[in-house]
């Protein structure tokens, strides 16, 4: 398959979970890869993974919420591979589902900076070359919680409403330089940032209320088709969308 034949891609969380499902699957359709994940270990086992289906991939270590660090980042891809044609914002993290009353600073702090200035900072970076290519791809991964009020905590709540809306303002400001953006928001979906483990009781209890009309869990390979379909040609009239795969999920 190589619906990516050629393309250049960036993706941020690439280390596991959806990031790194992500990866394979670009990998599958031809793109080059440029893997950034926090964790150094991480980065070094995605880039073997990719190299070991015979892609080409390399990476580095990023913490996104870092200004300077991300725009360090986005340079090095660019600089790597000559353009960048394809972005995928994916790093993310969770807040235990505590509410607000009981939400610390740090908490929030990180939260949002993760999740909402990471993806910010890495795409105002990718935004200029991009244009100067003469357009580009950038998919950010959302979640269900990015329009409702119940799947996550406070911090996480507001970051992904937060995200979805930088979704939309970079589809609108950049449609004419050949930039589409568009959001997925997955359901439940297996990943190590997502068991539940340590959590307080409000956040296990809130987490079990969610969980009663599930339909089902996602694998992180469930939602990487989406990644492709939204960074190929056939999606070519597709931005400023959020594609939600929750299984139905919010449908009940």
């Amino acid at each position: 398959m190589t619906e990516l034949a050629g393309k250049r891609a960036l993706i941020t969380g690439a280390g596991s979970g959806i990031g790194l499902a992500i990866a394979k699957a670009y990998a599958e359709e031809g793109a080059s890869l440029f893997l950034s994940d926090i964790n150094p270990k991480r980065v070094e086992d995605a880039v073997a993974a990719i190299e070991a289906m015979g892609g080409k991939a390399t990476g580095g270590v990023t913490d996104v919420a870092d200004s300077a660090a991300a725009k360090a980042m986005v340079d090095a891809a660019v600089t790597h591979f000559g353009a960048l044609d394809i972005l995928v914002n994916n790093a993310g993290i969770l807040d235990d589902l505590y509410p607000v009353a009981d939400t610390s600073d740090e908490m929030w702090n990180r939260v949002m900076g993760v999740n909402i200035n990471g993806a910010f900072y890495v795409s105002r970076a990718a935004i200029p070359p991009m244009i100067a290519a003469g357009g580009g791809i950038i998919v950010n991964t959302l979640s269900i919680s990015s329009f409702l009020g119940g799947r996550g905590g406070a911090t996480y709540t507001v970051s992904k409403h937060a995200i979805l809306g930088l979704t939309k303002a970079i589809a609108v400001t950049y449609a004419d330089d050949g930039i589409r953006c568009n959001g997925i928001s997955p359901g439940s979906v297996e990943t190590n940032i997502s068991t539940g483990e340590g959590w307080p009781p409000l956040g296990r209890k809130l987490r079990e209320k969610g969980l009663a009309t599930r339909p089902t869990r996602a694998k992180p390979e469930d939602i990487a088709p989406v990644a492709v379909f939204l960074a190929s040609d056939r999606a070519r009239y597709v931005n400023g969308a959020n594609i939600v795969a929750d299984a139905g999920w919010t449908a009940y």
